[in-house]
């Protein structure tokens, strides 16, 4: 008998693999394996006849699916290596069996049941064969193979899983325990099931000991809050876990660890477990506080040797720190102000504003100093500048005391007034001179013209002499009053005398107390041994008495004017040059002035009176006569208290005093630059300005001379060389190519005995003057000033 192999028709449906799905058939005897072959092809299975149990075993052993056998096969040879088959088949292995029996079980000998037993797996159908019951049987013995064979495939599945776990475990455990850290690892809630050995070995605790929430007690006691409170935080929110803490060492110390853990999670984001790590950080630890100790120690160093003042103010403005500069700068102690409120130690005036920088700061930090003040010990203020931030709640300021700074500042800002106001009083002064210069010429051409218009009326016209006299007087007016301008340009010309301010002041108490009327009280002040001072004595008469009427006045004509002398020494003080200085100070007891009215005080036409009470310039007159006489003149004011005026004089040197002495002997020597009495004299009048020529060549004339009248200094020199009869030069200064001056020194030159007269609008001796000019004649002079200063000089 042949192995043959039926395979199923493919009208049945896709042919199925031999393993697995194929009958093996073992019917020695009749037609049965054809019969059964052919029965399963049918049934789209495939049918393997095999010829003995040899074979049988061998396709056994090849994995077949299942197998039809005869009762009778199984006494022929060969059924011993089917049992060995059957013994070896592996734990998921059971090969189904389909015996064709031989009529009813009580049939077969005790030899027969026991074959039949040893099939295991084996199922019974008695012959005749039915059909149906052998597909359902050879279709029930396929579907319990491949459910082995599936089974199988599972169980290799699970044993590759569990190498795989195995394998993965010994990783995980191989690498946990070689690394430095301390690795453990919690269920979700938080429960601890895992240390590495590192654990073990740092704690020295037992294995077990620690798991579930027995780990908190390794910890610091004062850290074990702390830990527990962050722990269950990441457990809550599944956030990373990290903490600082102290932990037990297996020596018995607590050393420091840095906890770290995260959580991981499934596919859905739950939490399937925690996995962390203790680091020992303790070295670190110890050598970082060693760091912030010794920065604390710099800080504290730099803290209290900071030249500034430095301060921690706590969210509710007090403070909670202050660096020994406190003591230097502000007298405290700095214990004694911890707890302090930040008002106590703010200028009253300043609260508001400082409470509103310190709010502010914990939105913007104070870059840009503030300034203010802060009470000192007794009891005074003192400035400061102060940078400030915050952080946490907490304000960190610096404040550098700038009380010098800002005392310079103002010093320096009034010394900035005053010489703005010094500079726009020159200002004014140069304008004012150059006007009065020009206006002093306009007043000599009318003064001339009404002299000469006088002299020609006839008698008996009082009408015409009345206005002729008030136009004069307006022209005395004008004059004066261009004398206070020049004055107050420091254009005038003074004379140097050197003075006992001591005796003049007392000399005009009689004066004053007329002047000032009588519930004026007049106190007098004089230092002893004051020195002598350089100042115009009738200047300076004018001026103290111009002082006293303006107290008068602000007194309304009642209170108590005091004149006070004595002897100050300058240091570079402002305008003043260091040296010594003879002060007059004048004080009342009136209305006193505000800062707006005293800036202005001395400008020229500025005045507080009413119309027609005050010219404005009695202050600006001082002011020159002092400024031009080597000194100063000062103001100070205060509303309803009163104001102080002070002049301030240079004291005579030696030299002057010598000076002064030998001008005096010089003086009452007789003049070389006269002429012989004559009635009538030749005269040459020189002036540029045709009115002003005009009305000085009538006045001579009407005084019976000869006049010789040109217009520049050229002409004068040419009528010089061409008449030798020239008895006397009259001269204006400021002419165009030739100065008067330029021209008296020619014609000194030509003629050393001339006298020569300097008629000018200007105030002071020209440069080089005083050498080649006999008499000075201010301009406007009248008749009788001429006529008087010719008589003089014949």
């Amino acid at each position: 008998m042949t192995e043959t192999v039926i395979a199923p028709d493919n009208t049945q449906g896709p042919a199925q693999p031999v393993q697995y799905a194929a009958i093996a058939i073992l019917a020695p005897y009749g037609r049965d394996a054809a019969v059964a072959r052919e029965l399963l092809a049918a049934d789209g299975i495939a049918g393997i006849v095999v010829p003995s149990m040899d074979r049988l075993v061998a396709l056994m052993r090849d994995q077949i699916g299942a197998v039809l056998l005869t009762e009778e096969a199984l006494s022929h040879p060969g059924i011993e290596q089917l049992q060995t088959v059957l013994s070896e088949q592996p734990p998921w292995s059971d090969i189904p069996f389909i015996v064709l029996a031989n009529g009813a079980a009580g049939a077969r000998s005790t030899q027969a049941r026991v074959r039949m037993d040893t099939l295991g797996n084996a199922v019974l159908l008695s012959r005749p064969l039915h059909s149906e019951e052998l597909l359902r049987a050879v279709r029930s013995a396929l579907t319990a193979r491949r459910r082995q064979y599936e089974a199988r495939e599972r169980m290799e599945e699970l044993q590759l899983r569990e190498r795989q776990l195995r394998d993965s475990e010994a990783k995980f455990h191989a690498i946990a325990n070689s690394v430095d850290q301390m690795i453990w690892t919690t269920l979700p809630d938080g429960y601890h099931d895992y240390y590495n050995e590192r654990w073990y070995e740092f704690t020295g605790v037992p294995r077990g000991s620690t798991d579930g929430e027995a780990w908190n007690g390794m910890f610091h006691p004062e850290d074990q809050d702390r830990a527990w409170e962050i722990w269950r935080r990441a457990l809550a929110t599944g956030e990373h876990y990290e903490i600082e803490y102290r932990l037990r060492h297996h020596t018995g110390e607590y050393r420091w660890v840095l906890g770290r853990a995260n959580a991981v999670r499934n596919a859905q984001g739950v939490i399937q477990r925690w996995y962390g790590s203790c680091t020992d950080i303790h070295d670190e630890v110890l050598a970082r506080e060693a760091t912030v100790d010794n920065l604390t120690r710099q800080r504290d160093s730099a803290w209290n040797l900071s030249l500034d003042l430095m301060v921690v103010i706590s969210e509710d403005a007090r403070l909670e720190a202050i660096s020994d500069a406190c003591t230097r700068l502000l007298g405290w102690d700095s214990k004694e102000l911890i707890g302090e409120h930040l008002l106590k130690l703010t200028h009253p005036d300043e609260a508001e504003t400082s409470m509103a920088v310190f709010q502010s700061i914990f939105d913007k930090p104070l870059s840009e100093p503030h300034e203010s003040r802060v009470l000192h010990r007794d009891g005074s203020y003192r400035w400061f500048a102060w940078t400030a931030s915050g952080h946490q709640g907490r304000i960190y300021a610096a404040g550098r005391d700038v009380t010098e700074r800002r005392a310079k500042d103002e010093a320096l800002a009034s010394a900035e007034a005053a010489l703005r106001q010094s500079q726009k009083l020159d200002m004014i002064g140069q304008l004012t001179g150059g006007v009065a210069h020009d206006f002093n010429n306009l007043l000599m051409a009318i003064r001339s013209s009404l002299d000469l218009l006088r002299r020609r009326l006839p008698p008996g016209d009082d009408g015409a002499v009345r206005y002729l006299d008030n136009a004069i007087k307006a022209t005395d007016r004008g004059a004066g009053l261009t004398q206070r301008m020049l004055a107050f340009a420091r254009q005038q010309d003074l004379r140097a005398d050197i003075v006992d301010v001591g005796v003049i002041v007392p000399d005009l108490r009689d004066l004053l107390q007329r002047s000032l009327g009588p519930q004026v009280e007049i106190v007098l002040t004089i230092a002893a041994d004051l020195p002598r001072a350089v100042i115009d004595t009738n200047q300076l008469e004018m001026a103290i008495l111009n002082l006293a009427v303006n107290g008068r006045d602000a007194m309304e004509g009642v209170g108590q004017l005091t004149l006070a002398v004595d002897t100050v020494d300058a240091d570079a003080d402002g305008d003043l040059t260091p040296g010594a200085y003879v002060q007059i100070a004048v004080s009342d007891t009136g209305s006193g002035m505000d800062a707006a009215t005293l800036a202005r005080a001395m400008e020229p036409f500025f005045t507080t009176k009413g119309v027609g009470k005050g010219t404005g310039l009695g202050l600006s007159m001082v002011h020159g006569l002092a400024k031009q006489s080597g000194g100063t003149f000062r103001m100070d004011s205060t509303p309803g208290k009163g104001t102080v005026a002070r002049i301030f004089l240079p004291v005579a040197a030696e030299d002057q005093l010598a000076a002064s002495a030998a001008n005096a002997a010089a003086a009452a020597e007789p003049r070389a630059t006269t002429i012989p009495p004559k009635d009538r004299l030749t005269i040459l009048a020189v002036d540029d300005d045709i009115l002003v020529s005009m009305g000085t060549v009538g006045l001579l004339e009407d005084l019976g001379h000869e006049v010789i009248e040109v217009h520049s200094g050229k002409d004068a020199l040419a009528a010089m060389n061409s008449r030798s009869d020239i008895d006397l030069l009259i001269t204006d200064h400021a002419m165009p190519r030739m100065t008067g001056v330029e021209l008296a020194q020619q014609v000194r030159a030509m003629r050393p005995d001339m006298p020569i007269i300097l008629a000018t609008g200007y105030a002071d001796m020209p440069e080089g003057g005083a050498e080649c000019i006999t008499a000075r004649l201010e301009k406007p002079f009248s008749d009788a000033a001429l006529a008087r200063l010719l008589s003089e000089l014949t």
